[in-house]
């Protein structure tokens, strides 16, 4: 790797995840109040960053291929997130609040809602919701695992394509990613592939947004996003990873809830690519609007606790219908806000699964 490349990839991994809410400036001043120490795996990340001789994965190199043809697609409308007590503690006890933006690894205590002794959601939309739209689409991937840990340069190689719909079928997408990162700098991305690892949750490995789950294999890397064939954001960063299940009927699981069974691809494109100087904000340019898609979602809600019987449950319910209502709002009103100066084109960025994937291994 040229010494002049070297920063900018090493900055990028600030933001690598930034992508999760639709309102990232509003939310870094939310969670900027006091002083929180510099925990997890930051200082150890950056500590192995510049060394120039990373090594080896022991065992040897090993290569992964998968491929899937019309597969099942899952797009994750942006919404509430419910915060696990198991990694997130309690108001009393809150952990999992690494100083990182919102949210790479940690929460700010600011930024979480709560109700009596509990945390309840996340105070930003974020793209980890409940609300998911079924499609179809093809994935093929050739990822090689050959260095261990991160460092100044890496022997990881990655060549990923994914193509898929939009929800309401209004846009074409195809996302590429074609170079590993290297390094990071709050969580490792053991040179840009890393295979059989736990990630997410109570790991700091990753946003703890997501459950602590098992890792077939994940990478981190530099790639492109093309709308209806033309391409509209380039340099950007991409993540991917193949999981055990994480759901259940749809809902995202806490750690409690997962058992190992099922496996399934996540591909994270947030709103950011690499600069000269390190990573820009760079919203990506979907042309595709969630906010009809999430009004069908609160009215279901809304049905389904109308219909309950009167009590502590229903009350409860509908408190919780409130607070994702007005999370949704003020998400709204940010994005629409965003387009008409400019700084948005629709979502700003993308998770999408892909179910059932066979995975292909060579020991090279």
């Amino acid at each position: 790797m040229k010494p002049f490349l070297r920063l900018p990839i090493f900055a990028a991994m600030l933001v690598a995840f930034g992508c999760a809410s639709m309102d990232t400036q509003a939310s870094s001043k939310a969670g900027s109040a006091g002083s929180l120490p510099d925990t997890g795996l930051g200082a150890y990340t950056r500590a192995h960053a510049m060394n120039p001789n990373p090594p080896d994965r022991i065992g040897g190199p090993v290569e992964i291929k998968v491929s899937i043809r019309g597969g099942s697609v899952r797009w994750n409308q942006p919404g509430p997130r419910q915060m696990d007590p198991a990694v997130f503690g309690t108001p009393a006890h809150p952990i999992g609040f690494e100083n990182t933006p919102f949210p790479l690894v940690g929460i700010k205590p600011g930024m979480r809602q709560k109700m009596g002794e509990a945390y309840t959601i996340v105070d930003h939309a974020t793209p980890f919701s409940d609300w998911l739209t079924v499609g179809v689409g093809d994935l093929e991937m050739t990822l090689l695992d050959a260095t261990a840990i991160d460092g100044a340069k890496t022997k990881d190689k990655v060549s990923f394509v994914a193509t898929f719909e939009a929800p309401d079928k209004s846009h074409k997408y195809r996302v590429e990613a074609n170079m590993a990162l290297p390094h990071g700098k709050f969580f490792p991305t053991f040179g840009g592939v890393v295979t059989d690892h736990l990630l997410h949750g109570a790991t700091g490995l990753g946003t703890r947004l997501m459950p602590t789950e098992f890792t077939y294999v994940a990478f981190w890397a530099k790639g492109k996003l093309f709308v209806d064939g033309k391409l509209v954001n380039d340099n950007h960063l991409i993540h991917m990873m193949i999981t055990e299940g994480v759901r259940k009927k749809g809902k995202l699981q806490f750690d409690s809830g997962i058992n190992g069974v099922g496996r399934v691809v996540h591909l994270m494109v947030p709103p950011y690519k690499l600069g000269p100087m390190g990573p820009e904000k760079s919203p990506l340019k979907t042309g595709y609007l969630p906010f009809p898609e999430v009004k069908k979602r609160m009215m279901k809600m809304k049905a389904m606790i109308m219909a309950m019987p009167d009590g502590p449950e229903k009350k409860k319910m509908m408190g919780k219908m409130m607070a994702t209502k007005a999370l949704m709002k003020h998400t709204k009103e940010h994005v629409m806000h965003a387009m008409k100066e400019g700084k948005m084109w629709g979502q700003p960025f993308l998770h999408v699964m892909f179910g059932n994937p066979e995975i292909k291994v060579t020991h090279q």
